[in-house]
């Protein structure tokens, strides 16, 4: 099988207390995006797991990878030794707050539960994935989603719109828990007002209220930490995106256009910021997804 995986933008984020578990309450709007990595799993018998990395960043350690945990932890659910190849192609960066690991997972469990006879109902595929990691369950079916408790509790928002979007990554990656180390240290034990306010319980429906809704409570704590983040958000907006948002613990940014002439412009406005960098600033053009199949590709 060879699949697509999807990341992800996170349109709302808002962190509540910390919970008996070492996870936070989150309330936020999850959003998938045509930015893809590639899963290619083949069955060879008496082969044992193999996993192959294509990517233009250093992953670390095979054991931490979460398309190898994912498919470890479906041989320990479904008592089925997974003799195969899995080769993974990086497109999505790392520590960037896309979800580009947890998408890869999702996919991986899925895949394995195909390929060896369906073995893994849905209610077992998400326990199995919540084990994995707070967005894996989301990237099961990835479709514009509220979510709260440690982002494993979803509620789908059909009708959400179709984005076009910009997505930035500077040259360095944030890893999710010193996002959050930073966020406590802000607080110092105390809630902010933005966490201790209910998410909206309507559906955003037009830009508009998509624009309105846009809110990440990392934003502060990571632009005092990484001033070039705050530089990348005021670049978008100069350049005529409608809104911008820091994704999920960043390091990503991304910026909404009205349409697409004004992202051409955009990202030719940005291509030269980045010359002037030498190139560190990377960006990809994508679009809001209303939802995202799985399908074995050619």
């Amino acid at each position: 099988m060879r699949l697509s995986t999807p990341a992800k933008i996170t349109v709302t984020l808002r962190v509540l207390g910390r919970r008996k578990d070492g996870y936070h309450d989150v309330q936020g709007v999850l959003v998938p995006v045509s930015l893809y990595d590639t899963l290619e799993i083949e069955r060879v018998p008496d082969k044992g797991l193999s996993l192959e990395v294509d990517s233009p960043e250093d992953l670390g350690a095979r054991e931490n990878n979460l398309v190898w945990r994912a498919a470890r932890a479906f041989e320990a659910a479904a008592g089925a030794r997974v003799d195969a190849v899995i080769r993974l192609t990086k497109r999505i960066p790392s520590g960037a707050g896309l979800g580009g690991g947890s998408g890869n997972a999702a996919g991986t469990l899925l895949a394995c539960n195909r390929l060896w006879g369906e073995p893994l109902d849905a209610a077992h595929l998400r326990r199995e994935a919540e084990a994995l990691g707070a967005d894996v369950p989301f990237f099961l079916d990835p479709k514009p989603a509220r979510i709260e408790g440690r982002g494993e509790r979803l509620r789908e928002l059909p009708g959400f719109p179709r984005l076009m979007l910009l997505v930035v990554k500077p040259d360095f990656a944030i890893a999710t828990g010193e996002a959050y180390r930073l966020l406590a240290e802000t607080r110092q034990g105390r809630e902010s007002a933005a966490a201790q306010a209910a998410a909206p319980d309507t559906v955003p429906t037009a830009m508009d209220a998509v624009l309105a809704a846009l809110h990440n409570d990392f934003e502060s704590v990571l632009f005092a930490r990484y001033p070039e983040l705050a530089e990348i958000k005021s670049r978008l907006i100069a350049a005529g995106a409608r809104g911008a948002l820091l994704s999920g613990t960043g390091s990503a940014l991304f910026g909404i256009f009205e349409t697409d002439t004004a992202r051409t412009s955009a990202l030719a406005e940005l291509s030269r910021t980045r010359l002037a960098r030498a190139g560190q600033w990377r960006v990809w053009p994508c679009e809001s997804l209303s939802s995202h199949a799985y399908e074995s590709e050619a």
